[in-house]
């Protein structure tokens, strides 16, 4: 029941402080900087790639070029023979064991190691 008062004394606080408000005003002389900025014949080199990259014709052109890409990655067919890939599996498994046996032996308690 106490929701009312407490939100129409918020409200009134939000009204308030809009009180001293003023209109923004730009810094001098923006409109002729502006006005000078777009007549300039001139291009630098970030203006010359932007507008490049921006045709769509290179757009598209990249676009397709990376999907392109990625349906090769995807798709490429395995060229290793099982022989390799069962020696590669063989060399994983012995590396995967020397590790759990290397793991095991390590000594944590620092305090009660015996000479």
């Amino acid at each position: 029941m106490n929701k009312r008062p407490d939100m129409e004394k918020k409200v009134n606080e939000a009204l308030e402080s809009l009180e001293g408000i003023q209109r923004a005003e730009p810094v001098p002389f923006l409109f002729t900087r502006v006005k000078a900025r777009l007549e300039r014949e001139q291009h630098n080199v970030w203006e010359t790639a932007g507008s490049l990259i921006a045709r769509p014709v290179i757009a598209f052109a990249g676009l397709f070029l990376v999907l392109c890409v990625n349906a090769y990655i995807l798709f490429e067919k395995d060229t290793t023979t099982t022989a390799d890939q069962s020696s590669a599996n063989f060399q994983n498994a012995m590396l995967v064991e020397e590790y759990a046996l290397t793991a095991s032996n390590s000594n944590y308690d620092y305090e009660n190691i015996e000479p």
